[in-house]
């Protein structure tokens, strides 16, 4: 190829720097950037499935745009000018970007998609503690979990989701209920507050504890301390009860904190069981009015990332269990 030596631009010429309006030819920069990439206009034109010549046409265009040079050769070879090489990082950089961009809007168009909604609680206590392991049983699933507003089950939230999981037995036309895991009510505290208390096999000192008897709320009457202690077999009164949450995540936190003891969901507190943060020093698990369940379209639930999902849930089982152990 026969080197070009262009004019410098006059050094009194106003210096104008290049905006969107007034960039080069996106194919010259292409062109130039495979060349230096190749260091020869040969190989570029192979890759870019061209000819030579519109290789040479191409970076003379963007030579002209810019005023100055980018190749020479020395020795038989092609090589980048000063101004070639100070050009090149920037502009390859910029096109690997836009590689980039274009193959991830690619991917992300053509991969499985799994929309969840779940009860709050839920969500926050067993889904967030466990997205890893939900992730990889899904596999190449993009994932999306939204929380569903409290109160009764709303249809058209549902419809925009691929699944729900909530802790009801309420039921919606033309929804398939996939029971996952029963569950149970337990007494929960801190470890510290429990050895203070000396509460460890001894219920009745609950009597001793004033405006520390955490209450959740809801309709399951299992969570109610009265009920409880009546299910375990514990025969004391409580004359005194502490405040009264309307979230057990939130009631969870207040226990975690040493605050007092609370009856909470045994799945959303087996991590903590598990570590040691909370332990449960009085009665026994106890079944709650409500399980847990998965709802789905006819259609949806044959999805196999539901199926996937479901399993998941329910060999989740013995960890729960063995928690409370």
């Amino acid at each position: 190829m026969r080197a070009e030596f262009l004019s410098p631009p006059k050094a009194n010429a106003p210096l104008r720097l290049p905006t969107l309006s007034r960039l080069p030819p996106l194919t010259a920069l292409r062109a130039f950037v495979v060349a230096a990439r190749h260091a020869s206009f040969s190989r570029a034109a192979d890759e870019l499935h061209v000819s030579t010549a519109a290789i040479g046409q191409q970076v003379r265009i963007l030579e002209t745009h810019l005023g100055q040079p980018l190749f020479s050769r020395q020795r038989g070879e092609l090589a980048l000018t000063d101004a070639g090489a100070a050009l090149y990082p920037g502009m390859a950089e910029a096109f690997e970007t836009m590689v980039g961009s274009l193959s991830d809007l690619l991917r992300s168009g053509s991969r499985p998609r799994l929309s969840i909604l779940a009860c709050p609680s839920f969500a926050a206590r067993w889904l967030g503690p466990r997205l890893g392991r939900v992730s990889h049983a899904l596999g190449d699933v993009e994932l999306s979990i939204e929380t569903l507003d409290e109160g009764p089950l709303d249809r058209l939230q549902l419809d925009d989701a691929d699944c729900a999981i909530v802790a009801s037995g309420e039921r919606i036309a033309g929804y398939a209920y996939e029971p996952l895991f029963d569950d149970a009510v337990l007494a929960v505290c801190a470890p510290d507050f429990a050895a203070r208390h000396r509460l460890t096999g001894h219920p009745e000192r609950l009597r001793d504890l004033s405006g520390e008897i955490l209450r959740g709320s809801g309709s399951d009457a299992a969570f109610e301390w009265a009920n409880w202690l009546r299910s375990c077999g514990i025969h004391i009164r409580l004359a005194t009860l502490g405040p009264r949450f309307s979230h057990q995540p939130v009631l969870i936190e207040a226990a975690l904190a040493g605050h007092g003891i609370a009856l909470v969901r045994q799945s959303l507190v087996s991590e903590e069981l598990k570590n040691g943060r909370l332990v449960s020093p009085i009665g026994s698990p106890q079944p709650t009015a409500c399980r847990y369940h998965l709802l789905a379209s006819h259609d949806r639930r044959r999805q196999p990332e539901i199926t996937s999902l479901i399993a998941l849930l329910r060999d989740d089982v013995p960890s729960l269990n063995a928690a409370a152990a």
